[in-house]
């Protein structure tokens, strides 16, 4: 049986937008760190792991095409919260996880 976790204590974690995590094993590393640390309750090491890379996409995105405002605002830093994201956010990182060529695919 899954544990539950009760919103009201969901801990929030900021962290912030490492170039680094443009590499997806890069996010894949730094994500089985949180959960070995006992940072992030109620997600997967591949869902926190997915969130960290749309975040870095995202802000290296807005940082090549001179682009300011939500988007931006919101790239850095990457607020990690137990239970994870809303269903349409997790979509979306999954998303931008399968369809985003690595950054080291390119070499």
């Amino acid at each position: 049986m899954k544990k539950r976790i009760d919103s009201s204590t969901k801990v929030k974690l900021s962290i912030p937008v490492r170039h680094e995590y443009l590499d997806k094993k890069a996010c894949l590393r730094e994500a089985h760190e949180l959960k070995r640390e006992g940072k992030i309750h109620g997600m997967s090491k591949k869902q926190i792991a997915r969130e960290i890379y749309f975040h870095a996409v995202m802000l290296h995105y807005c940082d090549r095409k001179n682009r300011q405002g939500w988007w931006r605002e919101h790239a850095d830093p990457i607020n990690l919260r137990d239970g994870g994201d809303t269903l349409l956010r997790r979509a979306a990182y999954a998303v931008c996880w399968i369809v985003k060529r690595n950054k080291t695919d390119e070499k």
